[in-house]
């Protein structure tokens, strides 16, 4: 049976490295932040875009989360910066209600190191719009080393 490292800890405790190197903070043993964005009383229309947060630099995303009193059917949700609107979440659907559930982020966007520069996220609509009445907020979490 063989024991793996995954790619965060190789030149650390896989031995490989004399001395080790020191683990990237940003990613092992990183405080974790969350950022909540709630979905104001009007419709949002298909092409509209909510304003998420503010991923900064040197974090690295780990969770994007939705929570809505109904049921958003066909909708889908995409949510990324404007220069890549689904970097982390692709054309999403959220069903199911009253529970935080997971949107992402994308396994490619997941295995990325940390972002370069602050980065504003928006969640753009598709598919069919929200209705106002619908309560909904929406969390991404993210690691940093300070």
């Amino acid at each position: 049976m063989a024991d793996l490292y995954g790619l965060e800890f190789v030149g650390g405790p896989d031995g490989t490295q004399n001395p080790p190197k020191k683990l990237d903070g940003r990613i092992v043993g990183a405080k974790k932040r969350r950022t909540r964005s709630t979905k104001p009383a009007t419709i949002l229309a298909v092409g509209d875009r909510l304003y998420l947060g503010k991923l900064p630099a040197n974090a690295v995303m780990q969770s994007v989360i939705g929570n809505t009193d109904t049921s958003l059917g066909t909708t889908t949700l995409s949510i990324g910066p404007a220069a890549a609107p689904a970097k982390y979440v692709n054309a999403r659907t959220l069903t199911t209600v009253d529970t935080p559930s997971a949107l992402g982020p994308r396994a490619s966007a997941a295995v990325n190191g940390p972002v370069a520069v602050d980065e504003d996220l928006w969640i753009t609509i598709g598919t069919a719009a929200i209705p106002a009445a619908v309560i909904a907020a929406f969390y991404f979490e993210y690691t940093i080393a300070n």
